[in-house]
């Protein structure tokens, strides 16, 4: 009977005991099954996302947070969704919640940053760059976005200050070369722009390096190397857009600084097929004709820039230049006098007409 008492305690005893694992491990299961579901309609959340079905995406990504609440990736990819939506106060939220859920992952703070950079408050978007940095330092777009960040805010200092702190984990890296760009373009330096814009160029392959060789081109437009802008044009990089609008006057530009008016005309010949709803090609063919005396092309620009145009004088000016050189100097004082009405503060137009007025005014005299 002694004997009988004590098995019964002991299993009485050992019931008490494996009680609260039982529980765990139940607990421990159901918690592996609920986040094996939620992961399948994350999945499908990540298909929609990057397939650009947002509300569908939406959908799956709160049934699956619904599923597994404990996940902050789940919160982050919910304030991504939200970001596309242009829902920012929400998606600020579900940032958040995943940083709370996920402190040492660095991915909300780098979302966080990019919802306070749209709304334009640099300092804290900067500050949220450099917290994902920090938890992650191996991630240049981290730190690459902070430096962005501080110089949009004007702090050239804090963003040259980190530059030198990551340069030699990031020794090589275009990117870093093109802030250092951005950075020299702040302070009015185009000298040291373009040298970190070809460094850039240089360590990045040319199906990549489009746009940092247009900023080349312009950066020496800029500083006035006519030459050297027109051979970043003939860049290989270039070579699916050199026939764009604004290459090609780019290069017209250059062609007119060179004195070089004649082939400049010809060259925004070849944009006559493209819409010029804004007059810029017109601007420049006309400039070009003015130059070698081309009078059709003139009256074709002029025409053209004072439909687009209306309120500027500059297409005026063309058919009163015109007008002027086929001898019409009435017809040369009427179109000047429009040009001067709309920009009465502009010289040129003032000038010539004076110049039309003088000779037509000799002509008339006996």
């Amino acid at each position: 009977m002694k004997n009988f008492v004590i098995a019964a305690s002991l299993m009485l005893a050992l019931g008490a005991c494996a009680t609260p694992h039982s529980k765990q491990v139940r607990e421990d299961a159901r918690d592996r099954y609920d986040r094996a579901n939620a992961q399948v309609v994350f999945d499908q959340a990540n298909q929609s996302f990057h397939a650009g079905q947002f509300e569908a995406a939406l959908g799956y990504i709160e049934k699956a947070i619904a599923r597994y609440p404990k996940d902050g990736n789940y919160e982050v990819m919910r304030g991504r969704i939200l970001l596309e939506m242009k829902r920012t106060d929400m998606a600020r939220e579900a940032f958040v919640k995943a940083a709370t859920l996920e402190p040492t992952s660095a991915d909300p703070h780098y979302y966080m940053g990019i919802v306070l950079q749209r709304w334009n408050e640099l300092d804290k978007a900067a500050a949220e760059y450099a917290k994902a940095f920090e938890l992650v330092p191996s991630q240049l777009q981290y730190v690459s976005a902070e430096c962005e960040t501080l110089i949009a805010a004007g702090r050239l200092n804090d963003a040259e200050k980190k530059l030198l702190a990551v340069q030699k984990t990031f020794e090589f890296s275009p990117v870093l070369d093109r802030i250092r760009a951005d950075l020299a373009g702040q302070r009015g330096d185009l000298k040291e722009r373009e040298r970190w814009l070809t460094t850039a160029r240089l360590r990045t392959e040319p199906a990549k390096a489009q746009q940092l060789v247009e900023e080349i081109a312009v950066t020496r437009f800029e500083q006035g190397n006519w030459v050297g802008c027109i051979e970043a044009l003939e860049d290989e990089a270039l070579k699916d857009s050199a026939k764009s609008s604004e290459l090609v006057r780019l290069r017209a530009r250059c062609l007119l600084m060179m004195d070089r008016a004649r082939d400049a005309r010809d060259l925004m010949l070849t944009l006559r097929a493209q819409t010029d709803c804004d007059g810029r090609n017109a601007s420049l063919l006309g400039l070009a004709s003015m130059r070698i005396g081309d009078t059709a092309r003139m009256n074709d620009a002029g025409h053209i820039l004072t439909r687009a145009r209306p309120e500027s004088a500059d297409g005026w000016v063309l058919l009163g230049v015109a007008a002027m050189q086929n001898g019409d100097r009435a017809e040369a004082v009427r179109l000047l006098s429009e040009a001067n009405k709309r920009e009465p503060n502009k010289k040129l137009p003032k000038q010539l007409l004076m110049v039309a007025s003088n000779v037509a005014v000799a002509r008339a005299t006996p």
